[in-house]
This record gives structure tokens, C-alpha cells and sequence, in this order.
């Protein structure tokens, strides 16, 4: 009976450690630039219309050849992109695409493919902000080319 009651309890406590010591779902990537993305607000401008307002930390950053790290969002179902959202947080954690909270995300435009991956990548693009409240993303990486 003993020994019942000591293998229950080995196996009672190995199962709630393994519960609840589970590794991250993702790898972190917010930096201070993926920071200042996320502070992104909207306001309305003259014509009443809501328009994406950017601190001035990231607009000094326009026009600038930047590096982000972040995970491949794709916008089409293919197995090479050259148009993707790169976000902080993966495919699955994404509100629109799965669950959580909705990310910081950049427009990319790589000059090359980019093959599909569930893993973090590292792209190199021009920083172009996004200013018009048009349908289009707000932030976007132009020319963007694969670094890792």
C-alpha cells in the first residue's frame, strides 16, 4: 500500500513539473527598434480621417538601411516570398493568423525569395513609413534582402 501511495505521489508531481515547465512558445525579438514600431498610434488629421502617427525616434530612422529580426508571416500561400509581414511573434500567436495579441508587424519586399519558416529570420531592408492611412500596411522594408 506503501508503495502505491509513493509511486501515485512520483507520479502526481512528475506530471505537474512537466505542466507547468514547459519551454517559450517563441524565441523573444523586441529590441528597441521593434520598441519604437509599437508605439505606433493613430490620430485624425484635418480631412477626419484616421492616419498612423509614428514616434519621432522611428521617423529619424526612415530611409535608412535597418536590420530586423522577426518571424515570416506569409500573405500568400507559397513556398518562397519576396512580399511577407515580418512580425515579433510567430505564425501561430498572431491574432489575425492564430492567437494572442496583435504583433508590431513590417511590410517586407525582398529583392530575392525568402523561403518559407516557422523559425526567426534576420532581413536587411530601407525603413519607409507609411504616413497616408491608406489601405496599405504602415511600415514597410523595401529592397530587403535575407542575412542569416
Amino acid at each position: 500500500m506503501k508503495l502505491k501511495a509513493v509511486v501515485f505521489s512520483v507520479m502526481f508531481f512528475g506530471c505537474y513539473m512537466l505542466a507547468h515547465a514547459q519551454a517559450p512558445t517563441h524565441v523573444p525579438l523586441m529590441n528597441d527598434t521593434w520598441r519604437l514600431i509599437a508605439q505606433k498610434k493613430y490620430v485624425k488629421n484635418a480631412q477626419y480621417k484616421m492616419v498612423p502617427s509614428f514616434p519621432k525616434k522611428l521617423e529619424d530612422l526612415e530611409n535608412k538601411v535597418l536590420e530586423f529580426s522577426g518571424y515570416l508571416i506569409p500573405l500568400k500561400a507559397e513556398m518562397e516570398y519576396t512580399n511577407f509581414m515580418l512580425a515579433v511573434v510567430p505564425y501561430d500567436q498572431c491574432a489575425y493568423c492564430g492567437q494572442g495579441d496583435v504583433p508590431s508587424m513590417i511590410e517586407v519586399y525582398a529583392k530575392k525569395g525568402v523561403n518559407a519558416s516557422d523559425r526567426p529570420v534576420k532581413i536587411r531592408g530601407k525603413l519607409v513609413l507609411n504616413k497616408t492611412g491608406d489601405k496599405r500596411s504602415e511600415i514597410f522594408l523595401m529592397d530587403a534582402e535575407l542575412i542569416n
